[in-house]
């Protein structure tokens, strides 16, 4: 053997060796990174279980996590790979981390589809997928498991899950037939019990109180713990009541007050056991458990409640309506905003105005006829209330009978006669009575604002007893103006309404229907439109009719009265001011709103608003600090704007400025950068017949540029 021989037979040896120490220490480093990773784990998942909560062994998982990674990242060759795959992402579901949790388990399934733990890591990518709110693709993936081969144990989480689902969108009967699998064939004991507690709270939801009795009495037999035994017995209570087997569910709820575990929830079980006192008509020993509970509770919810069933019965069963209203007040004070606080609050009320609608005395030869329209009101409320507030129809009739004969030229009068009527179809099932009251009421009143309504219910529309009041000839009126064009028809109409019901509440409708089609139709241009607005709101200034025509005071008006007044020009020596607050005269001698002048362009054509929000604004407004002290949260700035056919505005006048400067500046600079929608502004252009400026640049239109508090200022 020469030397080359000799020194390649003693190399072999030494290259063996190092490979079987890298591979010892190489193998050795990752298995036992994966055994820290798998003890962790194994550590997490029995507290997992064990905890009450289900949230236990977290910082175990955190550690599996950063074990399992060196494992994936370092040696994806690794025979420990999957081990590693599903440690991570079960470690990851249960830290909720749930978009990583589905990566892991995608890349175990698609590339391990037949690892030991392929079937569970199917699993808890349903699970995740829940998580993840993809329901669809979760249920579809949950009901594959279902169906297929799989454990026994992972179809009972499957089944759990597609029940719990169904159920949990109010499907109780297909989520039953999964709950039942469970209970029956596939859980263990645990999973057999919370899906029986399903099964009976699913026919509890449906108010098959028979069967979930049954049910729950079966969860009873099953070994629950404290909660899902108190659930059980307390529905099962609830069953027996809804089943009017008030023995029973008392004696179950007996079971829970003797057990002490239970003792935090007696002054519930109380209120609930004074229920079936009441069920059984003694309310005796009703009256003495709620007012055992309102005096002894520390539960405010349980005071307060057993305070308001005790208004319920003085209300109802005893009619002492001043005893039950200091029993509202009670549960009103113990516990305000529950469901029953507010209810209280309401009943109290409504027992509390029974003052101020009482009957008033006789009126004396001295009332106005507004006198008598307002204790008329006063007794119709007073009747309702009876009827809809405090359930005593009896009462309701006398009074409602009391209005009709005491006060026959009230206003509410023939309202009264129809809902009598009511009353009697309603309480004593009498509609020959019904039909023969209300009758009577067209006859005696034939012109009321009511009578539609008797109409209606006798079904008489459209007859020819359909005649003769204010709402019929208004009607006609709007007919003639909208759909026909015929002023003076129209107005004969409105005129009509005026002078034959200055009594109905379609008075003021006409007057100012009236006012305002003279304006649009026949402008005499004079000041008698201005006036007659005018006379209208210091006649009826808290009136809707005032606030509209305040607005119709601050706008240009339209039609032939502005163009008649664009013509006029002032005479030499008329002062005509454009400051806010101060009278303008035209040479006429008419009224003119201070802002009237606002629709005046400055070529003296007439303008109109542009009211859509721009389409670009190049130099946003901000609010000025300076002006965080103003008084109201939003107010307006009036500009008059010229836009050009692209609809951008290229010159503009501020007409009506704040007390801010800055605000005005900054306003200015905002509306300067605005671009409106050309074809709105073509529109303007066609309907108010707009003039195009001496040289040809655009429009001239109004715009109120809004300035408002922020948000946190309010």
């Amino acid at each position: 053997m020469n030397a080359y021989n000799r020194r390649s037979t003693s190399f072999l040896p030494a290259v063996l060796v190092a490979g079987l120490l890298i591979c010892t220490v190489g193998c050795g480093v990752y298995f036992n990174t994966f055994f820290n990773a798998r003890k962790a784990f194994n550590t997490a998942e029995k507290a997992r279980r064990e905890s009450a909560s289900g949230r236990g062994g977290l910082n175990d998982y955190q550690t599996a996590i950063e074990k399992s990674r060196k494992v994936v990242d370092n040696h994806p060759n690794s025979k420990y790979y999957d081990d590693a795959l599903f440690i991570l992402g079960v470690s990851y579901y249960h830290t909720e981390q749930y978009v990583r949790a589905e990566r892991r388990f995608r890349e175990l399934l698609a590339n391990y589809g037949d690892a030991e733990f392929a079937s569970e890591a199917r699993v808890y990518l349903a699970k995740t997928k829940l998580e993840l709110s993809d329901v669809d693709e979760a249920m579809v993936l949950f009901e594959e498991i279902f169906e297929s081969a799989y454990d026994k144990g992972y179809k009972a989480q499957a089944a759990l899950a597609l029940g719990e689902f169904r159920f949990d969108d109010d499907q109780f009967a297909p989520s039953r037939s999964y709950f039942m699998a469970v209970r029956d064939s596939l859980g263990d004991e645990n999973e057999a019990k919370q899906a029986q507690m399903y099964i009976a709270d699913g026919y509890f939801k449906s108010f098959r109180f028979g069967e979930a009795l049954g049910a729950y009495l079966q969860v009873l037999g099953m070994t629950p713990d404290k909660n899902e035994e108190y659930h059980a017995l307390f529905r099962s209570a609830i069953c027996s009541y809804r089943l009017l087997k008030i023995e029973d569910g008392m004696a179950y709820l007996q079971r829970l007050m003797d057990n002490e575990l239970y003792y935090d929830s007696l002054s519930v079980l109380q209120l609930m056991v004074a229920e079936g006192y009441e069920f059984e008509d003694d309310l005796a020993l009703a009256e003495e458990t709620y007012r055992e509970v309102a005096t002894g509770a520390e539960n405010k919810a349980a005071k307060g409640k057993a305070y308001y069933r005790l208004g319920l019965i003085y209300q109802y069963d005893y009619d002492d309506l001043k005893k039950a209203k200091e029993y509202y007040d009670e549960a009103v004070g113990a516990y305000r905003g529950s469901e029953w606080g507010r209810e209280a609050l309401q009943k109290s009320s409504d027992i509390g105005k029974l003052e101020t609608f009482t009957r008033s005395s006789e009126l004396d030869s001295t009332a106005t006829q507004d006198d008598i329209d307002a204790v008329a009101y006063a007794q119709y409320l007073l009747a309702e209330l009876y009827w809809f507030q405090l359930n005593k129809a009896d009462s309701a009739i006398l009074e409602m009978q009391y209005l009709i004969d005491s006060f026959p030229t009230a206003y509410d009068a023939p309202q009264a006669m129809i809902g009598l009527s009511q009353m009697y179809r309603e309480n004593y099932e009498d509609d020959e009575a019904a039909d023969s009251i209300l009758k009577a009421m067209l006859e005696r009143y034939p012109h009321s604002d009511f009578v539609p309504d008797a109409l209606d219910i006798l079904g008489l529309r459209g007859t020819a007893a359909d005649t003769g009041y204010a709402a019929l000839y208004i009607h006609r009126a709007e007919d003639f103006l909208v759909d026909e064009e015929e002023y003076d028809s129209a107005q004969l109409y409105y005129q009509y309404v005026i002078d034959s019901f200055p009594d109905s509440r379609y008075y003021l409708q006409a007057r100012f229907n009236h006012i305002w089609a003279t304006e649009m139709y026949r402008a005499p241009g004079d000041s008698s439109v201005v006036l007659a607005y005018r006379e209208l709101i210091d006649s009826f200034p808290r009136t809707d009719q005032a606030d509209e025509a305040r607005k119709r005071l601050q706008v240009r008006p339209t039609g032939s009265q502005a163009r008649q007044r664009q013509e006029q020009q002032p005479e030499e020596g008329t002062e005509v001011l454009d400051t806010v607050g101060t009278p303008v005269e035209d040479t006429a001698g008419d009224y003119m709103d201070p802002r009237v002048t606002l629709y005046i362009g400055p070529e003296g054509d007439t303008l109109t608003d542009i009211v859509g929000a721009p389409t670009l604004i190049e130099e946003p407004f901000e609010l000025p600090t300076e002006a965080y002290t103003m008084q109201d949260e939003a107010f307006y700035l009036y500009f008059q704007i010229l836009v050009d056919f692209s609809g951008k505005v290229i010159d503009h006048v501020m007409k009506i400025p704040s007390q801010f400067e800055e605000v005005n500046r900054r306003a200015s600079e905002t509306v300067a950068s605005m671009t409106f929608d050309a074809l709105q502004v073509s529109e303007l252009v066609a309907r108010f017949d707009l003039k195009q400026t001496s040289d040809g640049r655009g429009y001239w239109l109004v715009y109120k540029f809004l300035v408002e508090k922020p948000e946190f200022l309010r």
